[in-house]
């Protein structure tokens, strides 16, 4: 306290025989000082001694001030460092002496260094600003948002060499601390109004020569003023431009939110898309059309004319032609891309000299958003997706605790519905369809509801035949079916190589005043594709930011991909021919990695970001992987973790981390002659847990992963047992019940309870006098379990007793089975109400509750 009132006594002495060198002498020991006082004194302390530079008659002292003032704001922190020692600097910036400018940004460089200094208070809020509030008020905004780097602008041009280093050293040390990425888009627009070159920020002195001509010392100081404000209004200008306020949506958003795209585009697009000479289309589009064919946000200023620009599209010719097929030939749309207007605006965007002359002077502007356009690789709208809205079915809710009822048949189609094996499903996200895909080479559409209300017999609403057509003599077989993420088009891939993207058509039928329902109307084709690399075995379909993307797995072991909006391949993975072929691909939950599964037991992980296969796995037993389902939902914190449920031979499911390669839990089903053998006596074999062994992948291409001894050996394996898990649905929930629901070759479904095994149980399959199976769980080693499935066969009629004899062998009412005849290929669920979705061998779908 002593020595507190001390230095107050010293700083705020203002008689006349106080000596000035005093207070200097005080500013020397100024670190000594904090440090003796620490935070709460310092604090005090600051307002006092920064008071010194209302003394306009002692320069030194305001100098002095400048040079040891970082010791303080150590003490005090950042927050007050920029709420009150900032703006105290920057009014040393503006004194007459050109020393105490010098230490005012020496202090500033000091204080950037040592990180008291955000980058808000060095780029200031302006640049995040609203656009609007700058033109309407821009002398009141600039003096409140203002940051260090616009302050000292006109300081890099000040007479004096030592002002100018200062400053430089001071642009140069904010650089090394925002980085090379804020450097490049917002300190090098900052210091346009100054700058004679664009810097490379290598050296103090490369900036240095990169200024332009210093001031004169004549008239010096309104010269600075005069060019402080040029530059920042200059700047404001600059930041209106369209091609600054150009934003893209996401594709969750066109996808929600746009109602329809341009058909006159799609031709236009594809075409350019095969021809490399062709103009690019958006070439020929003006604002109004940019705007509406990428879902564009242009901000546009008001002193922008509404004069239709040279290269605007005819909008109502280019439908006219598209409805019309005979006129829409190639050599229209190659005389349209080739029209001497497009090709202006092509050279203008690429810079070549005198082509910006020829655009419409009275929006400038317009070269610039085409080239941003162009750098962004902004896409189009997708074709018309059938977009998934509210009120279009039943809400999309989360499952609750809901377990499956035994043989509880809610309905099922007929054996002629398809006359062939029903291999996938596929459920919209609104919960209002769901496709099948057939062996018989059609995709049929099923309401839910009807399906639900059908009183047993389920009917298809429209059947797709798009994949027979051309193959009439040779059958084709639909592989796998997918529906596109938000929107009611399905993806559906063939064994002649043909992947088909179509839409299902919706209507709306109002049974009375509150209820709206959907109604299927029929189906329009949007894409073929025909990839050439054999069967197109796997498909699926993600959304990212800005793309819409349909990954599909061929026969060869080729994993494609196309963007639904620009028709352009984003990525491209290979699996080796030498693994098997191809039998399963799954999507990560955080689309950031893709699982594959072959049938010689191997597993590949990919990351799409960087399109490389960073694991290569061997199942233990080199069991074929029949099915892969993630274990995690959607909006899951642990969703980017590979956990997948992976079904195999020998009629057993597990639960792996792709990562590492460990088996978490397994789902088994003993043989039936197991079914009454204690455990302690069971196989090996019956209580092991799988594993997946790590294969090296190498760095050359040519060298094989597998040799031809062990490929063949592979190949003639016969597994120990005839049946095999071929469908899996089910996830790991943090907030509710966990569970799997398998189905096999046994044309068994079963529930499974990761959690308890004593509440799994079956769904369908068991004979009418077969006794129900049971379930343990045997926990290996630290982090595996095993759930075992005992499955007793059916006893014979002659040891049975007369009362447990089956109906129809006492001559009573016998019970419709309504279980599958043949292998189970798949399972689904349908959240609002709970149902299952199970689609078989023998034809037939059927829905249970």
């Amino acid at each position: 306290e002593v020595v507190f009132r001390w230095v107050i006594h010293i700083t705020t002495d203002t008689s006349d025989h106080s000596s000035q060198s005093k207070q200097a002498l005080l500013l020397r020991g100024l670190p000594k000082l904090t440090n003796f006082f620490g935070v709460e004194y310092s604090f005090q302390i600051l307002p006092i001694i920064l008071a010194f530079l209302n003394d306009r008659k002692d320069w030194p002292l305001r100098a002095s001030l400048c040079r040891h003032l970082p010791s303080v704001c150590v003490a005090v922190g950042r927050a007050a460092t920029e709420q009150f020692v900032i703006p105290c600097i920057e009014t040393a910036l503006n004194d007459d002496v050109e020393l105490v400018i010098s230490e005012a940004l020496c202090c500033l460089s000091t204080l950037v260094s040592m990180g008291l200094l955000t980058r808000v208070s060095l780029l200031g809020t302006e640049i995040t600003g609203t656009l609007q509030s700058h033109i309407k008020n821009p002398t009141r905004s600039r003096r409140k948002k203002q940051g260090v780097i616009v302050r000292i602008g006109p300081l890099l041009l000040h007479p004096s060499r030592a002002v100018r280093t200062n400053a430089a050293s001071l642009v140069f040390m904010s650089w090394q601390v925002l980085g090379d990425a804020d450097a490049e888009v917002f300190v090098n627009q900052l210091l346009r109004p100054y700058l004679r070159y664009k810097p490379a920020f290598e050296s103090i002195a490369h900036l240095i020569a990169c200024l332009k001509t210093p001031l004169s010392q004549k008239n010096a100081s309104a010269s600075l003023r005069q060019l402080e404000l040029k530059g920042i209004d200059a700047e404001i200008e600059i930041s209106t431009k369209l091609a600054s306020s150009l934003s893209v949506p996401s594709q969750k958003s066109v996808e929600l939110v746009s109602r329809n795209s341009f058909k006159w585009y799609e031709p236009l697009h594809l075409a350019a898309a095969k021809d490399p000479k062709l103009s690019a289309p958006f070439f020929s589009l003006g604002f109004v059309s940019l705007q509406k064919v990428h879902s564009l946000n242009i901000e546009l200023p008001t002193n922008t004319s509404n004069h239709i620009l040279i290269n605007r599209m005819d909008e109502k010719r280019l439908s006219g032609l598209v409805g019309n097929k005979d006129d829409m030939t190639d050599e229209t749309i190659t005389s349209f891309l080739n029209r001497p207007e497009v090709k202006v605006v092509e050279s203008a965007c690429k810079g070549e000299w005198g082509s910006a002359a020829v655009i419409d002077q009275l929006v400038p502007e317009h070269s610039s958003v085409h080239s941003k356009i162009q750098s962004l690789d902004v896409p189009p709208l997708s074709p018309s997706l059938g977009l998934v809205r509210s009120g279009n079915g039943p809400g999309i809710s989360m499952m609750h605790h809901w377990t499956p009822k035994e043989d509880n048949l809610v309905g099922s189609t007929s054996v002629t519905e398809h006359s062939g094996p029903v291999n996938r499903l596929a459920v919209s996200d609104d919960q209002s369809f769901f496709v099948s895909a057939s062996y018989d080479g059609t995709s049929k559409v099923f309401e839910l509801r009807q399906a639900h209300e059908s009183g047993g017999d389920i009917h298809s609403s429209s059947t797709y035949e798009g994949h027979k057509f051309g193959n009439e003599l040779s059958p084709v077989r639909i592989n796998d079916v997918a529906i596109l993420e938000h929107s009611h088009s399905v993806a559906t891939a063939a064994s002649d190589g043909s992947l088909h993207v179509w839409r299902v058509d919706m209507v709306s039928s109002h049974q009375n005043q509150q209820m709206k329902r959907s109604r299927v109307s029929g189906h329009s084709v949007l894409r073929n594709i025909n990839p050439g690399e054999g069967e197109v075995l796997a498909v699926s379909h993600f959304n990212t930011p800005s793309a819409s993307i349909l990954a599909y797995a061929t026969q060869r072991g080729h994993i494609h991909s196309l963007d639904m909006r620009s028709a352009r391949e984003p990525f491209s993975l290979n699996l080796r021919p030498e693994l098997g072929y191809l039998t399963d691909m799954e999507v990560g939950s955080d689309k950031n990695w893709i699982v594959a599964g072959t049938s010689r037991g191997y597993v590949g992980l990919w990351d799409v970001r960087f399109q490389t296969m960073v694991k290569l796995w061997r199942h233990s037993r080199d069991s074929p992987i029949k099915r892969l389902t993630n274990a995690f939902g959607n909006g899951l914190d642990e969703a980017s973790r590979p956990l997948l449920f992976m079904g195999c031979d020998n009629n057993e499911a597990a639960l792996f981390d792709a990562s590492t390669g460990g088996c978490l839990q397994c789902y088994r089903v003993l043989d039936s002659s197991l079914s009454y053998v204690d455990q302690s006596a069971l196989p090996y074999d019956c209580l092991s847990i799988p594993y997946l062994e790590s294969v090296n992948i190498p760095s050359r291409f040519g060298k094989r992963l597998v040799s031809f001894d062990k490929a063949l050996q592979m190949t003639t394996r016969s597994p120990a047992s005839d049946a095999s898990m071929n469908a899996l649905v089910g996830g790991i929930n943090l907030r509710g019940p966990s569970y799997l629901m398998t189905g096999g070759s046994d044309h068994m479904i079963r529930y499974w309870d990761l959690n308890s095994a004593s509440k799994s149980c079956y769904i369908s399959g068991l004979d009418r006098n077969q006794p129900p199976p049971s379930f343990e769980q045997i926990q290996v080693g630290d982090n595996s379990r095993l759930i075992l499935c005992r499955q007793p066969s059916t006893p014979p009629t002659s040891l049975m007793e007369s009362s447990k004899l089956p109906l129809r062998n006492r001559q009573g009412v016998v019970k419709c089975d309504g279980r599958h005849l043949d292998s189970i290929l798949d399972l689904k669920t349908v959240t609002n109400p709970a149902l299952l979705l199970s689609a078989s061998r023998d034809h037939t779908i059927k829905l249970w509750a």
